[in-house]
């Protein structure tokens, strides 16, 4: 060490020192020396930001700041030096504390229990993944609890939610290899200084590498190992290059066409090769929609070309376009899987096919539709099969209240009925009956179902599959069931009278029918089944419950803001004055948008529940052909809560948002 060094290190005050948390000294490269004169001598070199290091040092010391200039490694060299006399070291090279310190934080904050930690700490290493975020992964700590006790224990500033938000523009500032490696990434940049993601801190000798690479000084903040990883599948994602990489070579391949050759021949020829470039184009559409938990696929013509579009969360949005002259090529390429008639294009088609895809096996059913002189395609992305174990015995309601599922309970405890769930298309009505089935299936129960399609194939049940070609529909195959000595049946969809008239006819005989039926409430269903055809006093035996749903998209929890509602927003979803004031004064959210909400603001869907059960008043009201707003009133008087009520519930939890309730049930009515 030189003589500047070895007096700067010799005139460092002890006290002075450990005042400061000693992570940012590397973090901020500065080491405070001592006080004199109402000043505190501070020692920096080219890396320092100022302006930060002056608001650091101002939160713990009441002097002015004036600072000392050194060479890069000469300051380097002296936090090295300083280590031993400083209560923790401030290894770049280490984690900023220990996996148990966490775990211990977290636990006197009530975060999580001893035995969550226990858990955690076991999966932690069999992830080979940290602590902090296998609590998160688990679900016992939120993304916004771990930052705090990660600021709280290390010291570091974190990555904020903004920042990650607009981190698309910057990513590439530094090579992809390098930032997998290093284990930075690049946050944001004007242009002098460059902010960096980290896990841990970093090494110095990588710092001077990235100051050589891009000429800026690097600052690092912390974030998270699941923000990080997050951001690595975002922007570096193998799956979004190889697509890229294949529209590219389509469209080459497409150039390279020569003008004699028919569109017939483009698509018999890629039809010849099933690992062609068509084939590894819609293969990378399938995978896709898997990975990222999509609903549907839609793959619909436009004046120039085609586009794809991903049904998730319930809400479609645009993926990716169909290069020109191939898309017929796609077209009959979903064709051949799903065993369709590639030469037909005037007439709707239905089919279905299945791929492995990730040691699991997953269904599709197809339909194409004629559009304008083109072909539409949708396609419904199916559940793979589930192993029941102990756990499914419990009925799953997401976004259901404890008391809800104590309501379904009572009503499928009773060995005979109809059980009915309603909704529209897509709001979660077959799940719900599955999640009911899983809870009844037993090795002393004989359940059946007739569905169209077999949505989730679910063992140690015998699922039976509609086939119209072949004559088997819901009606036909319900009778032939009834001769299967059955206990449970599920029945896809009441569709006419036929099937309703066997429905009922199996309640009747001893047999618990369980279905769906396409209606905006749930005292409406039986205005719906006496339209039908069946008699009232019918309906009044037989009918159990009826659970109406819907599906609201849930907020994302690292972005959704804060506020009051104004008069014009609360009056939208409620209709007395009284409720409309009382809204107001309640904190709800609402959605703002990030990089973990694909800048939504919503991310993933809670269901919306009214759940009404039949007693011997509604029975009655039934049989006397009373109207479904009468047989509401008396539902809600025996405890049942409305469509509208349930969603209300979900905005004041903070789950939903006055948007969501309008755009799923509308605004409120008088």
């Amino acid at each position: 060490m030189n003589e500047v060094l070895n007096r700067l290190k010799n005139s460092v005050n002890k006290q002075i020192l450990n005042k400061v948390n000693s992570t940012l000294l590397e973090q901020f490269n500065f080491v405070p020396i001592s006080v004199k004169d109402k000043f505190l001598f501070v020692a920096i070199n080219s890396q320092s930001d100022k302006d930060t290091i002056n608001q650091k040092l101002k939160a713990i010391f009441p002097f002015q700041i004036k600072f000392i200039q050194v060479a890069d490694d000469d300051l380097i060299q002296l936090i090295n030096s300083l280590k031993p006399l400083m209560g923790v070291a401030a290894s770049a090279n280490t984690p900023p504390e220990s996996n148990a310190k966490l775990g211990e934080l977290l636990i006197q904050k009530g975060y999580i229990s001893d035995l969550q930690l226990l858990q955690a700490l076991a999966e932690s290493k069999r992830l080979k993944m940290p602590i902090g975020s296998t609590l998160f992964k688990l679900g016992f700590i939120t993304l916004p609890q771990l930052k705090e006790i990660l600021h709280l224990q290390t010291g570091y500033d974190l990555v904020s939610n903004e920042q990650l938000a607009k981190q698309e523009k910057f990513v590439n500032i530094l090579p992809e290899d390098f930032i997998k490696t290093n284990k930075v990434i690049p946050i944001s940049s004007d242009g002098k200084t460059l902010l960096l993601g980290v896990v841990t801190p970093v090494k110095p000798d990588v710092l001077k590498e990235i100051i050589y690479l891009t000429g800026q000084n690097p600052k690092q903040l912390l974030m998270t190992h699941y923000e990080f990883q997050n951001s690595l599948d975002t922007f570096f994602s193998e799956q979004k290059r190889e697509t890229e990489k294949i529209i590219q070579k389509i469209e080459e391949e497409s150039a390279e066409i020569e003008q004699e050759e028919t569109l017939w021949e483009q698509v018999d020829s890629e039809l010849q090769d099933s690992t062609g470039s068509i084939a590894k184009f819609v293969n990378q559409i399938i995978t896709n929609a898997i990975d990222n938990k999509v609903s549907d696929i839609h793959i619909e013509p436009r004046l120039n070309g085609y586009i794809v579009r991903y049904r998730k969360d319930g809400m479609l949005q645009k993926v990716l376009d169909i290069p020109l002259k191939v898309e017929q090529s796609v077209i009959a390429r979903f064709k051949v899987l799903s065993r369709m008639n590639i030469a037909e294009h005037r007439r709707p088609q239905d089919g279905t096919f299945s791929i492995k895809y990730k040691d699991g096996s997953y269904d599709f059913r197809i339909n194409t539709l004629p559009v304008a002189g083109k072909e539409k395609v949708c396609i419904r992305v199916l559940a793979p099969a589930v192993s029941l174990n102990a756990a499914d015995k419990k009925i799953q309601l997401v976004g259901g209240s404890e008391e809800d599922i104590v309501k379904i309970k009572n009503m499928v405890s009773c060995p005979n009925g109809i059980i009915l769930t309603s909704g529209p298309t897509g709001s979660g009505k077959t799940t719900t009956l599955y999640s009911v089935l899983k809870s009844l299936n037993d090795e002393d129960v004989n359940i059946t179902t007739i569905e169209d399609p077999i949505e989730i194939k679910l063992e140690g049940i015998n699922q039976s599959q509609i086939n119209a070609k072949a004559g088997i529909t819901f009606a036909s195959c319900m009778r032939a069931i009834l001769r299967q000595d059955p206990d449970i049946i599920l029945v896809g969809e009441i569709r006419d009278y036929e099937t309703l008239e066997i429905a009922i006819s199996a309640a009747l005989t001893g047999h618990l029918v369980l279905s769906t039926v396409h209606t905006n409430s749930a005292a409406a269903t039986v205005t719906r089944l006496i339209e039908m055809g069946a008699k009232d006093y019918l309906v009044s035996s037989t009918l159990s419950g009826v659970i109406a749903q819907r599906l609201v998209r849930r907020l994302c929890d690292d972005c959704k803001e804060e506020y009051y509602p104004t008069y014009e927003e609360a009056s939208q979803i409620l209709a007395n004055e009284e409720d409309i004031q009382k809204l107001m004064k309640t904190p709800i959210y609402r959605a703002k948008g990030c990089n973990k909400c694909e800048f939504t603001g919503y991310k993933g869907r809670l269901g919306v529940y009214e759940i009404m059960s039949i007693n011997k008043e509604i029975k009655r009201l039934i049989a006397m052909g009373a109207h479904d707003l009468e047989i509401e009133e008396a539902a809600v008087k025996n405890g049942m809560k409305t469509l509208q009520q349930s969603c209300l519930s979900h905005i004041t939890d903070g789950k939903t948002t006055i948007d969501e309730f309008v755009r799923v049930l509308g605004l409120v009515n008088e």
